[in-house]
């Protein structure tokens, strides 16, 4: 028989204690990596998610700031470089994503929050799986690259792509291109500032990763990073594209947004 009981609906929008919003994904099965990507987006493969939430904007200077006040989280490790600033402490900037944090800086202040840095196959699904259509895009917004719906290395960015202006020399407040949302609704999967997830990196890690709730390696020496940035070509800003770092590096074109399992 049919099933006469109305749908259920999705989850609203958590709003958490520092001001961030966060999405509900509702989790399941997507195609994650790519093919015709880097070597280390393949091979692209199935994987099983449970339903989890993920801030729909990267943390801002200004959330990231009442950690400090708290006593929980150090401030950036520099502010005020010559080239790039992080704007951190300024009130003007107080919606400007948090840069020149490291990774263990940024897991303590999901962890304040009663979150966590997302995996990199919660960060990939947050970014470009619709679940309503069941298909996963190349970038949030769909297969075609516009660098008018993302703030990357574009005109105003030293040898960067004369042919677009997304407005911004650096870092963009955040959720500044409302057409570049991905399906679920996140700003800033794609360009702004790269973002620590939790993963451990390993170039060869989908040849034999889980299928299930994927969590990457074990153990490692480099971070895995995701989303592009301001600083990043046209090339670096698909949703599949990977990046790594120390987990001890700062730098003005990266940050972070926090994840939390459903309960």
């Amino acid at each position: 028989p049919i099933s006469t009981d109305p749908p259920t609906p999705t989850p609203e929008p958590i709003l958490t204690a520092s001001g961030a919003r966060m999405l509900y994904v509702p989790g399941g099965l997507f195609r994650m990596g790519d093919e015709e990507g880097e070597r280390d987006e393949r091979p692209s493969h199935i994987v099983n998610l449970d339903p989890y939430y993920i801030d729909e904007t990267e943390v801002t200077n200004g959330q990231y700031a009442q950690c400090v006040e708290a006593g929980v989280c150090t401030p950036p490790s520099r502010n005020n470089p010559t080239t790039h600033p992080a704007y951190y402490g300024d009130p003007a900037y107080d919606d400007y994503p948090m840069v020149f944090i490291n990774w263990r800086q940024a897991d303590a202040f999901c962890e304040w929050r009663g979150a966590r840095l997302p995996s990199e196959a919660e960060w990939e699904m947050a970014a470009g799986f619709d679940p309503e259509q069941v298909v996963i895009f190349r970038y949030p917004w769909g297969d075609a690259f516009d660098g008018t719906k993302l703030n990357f290395c574009d005109k105003n960015c030293p040898g960067g792509d004369t042919a677009w202006d997304d407005g911004h020399k650096d870092t963009a407040p955040v959720g500044s291109y409302p057409d570049g949302r991905s399906p679920i609704g996140a700003y800033d999967m794609s360009g702004n500032v790269m973002e620590w997830v939790n993963d451990w990196y390993d170039s060869r890690y989908y040849e034999n990763s889980t299928d299930i709730n994927p969590m990457g390696p074990p153990e490692g020496e480099i971070k895995s990073l995701r989303g592009g940035s301001w600083l990043s070509p046209a090339d670096e800003v698909h949703v599949s594209a990977r990046g790594s770092f120390d987990p001890a590096v700062v730098q003005a074109n990266l940050g972070f947004r926090c994840a939390m399992t459903a309960p």
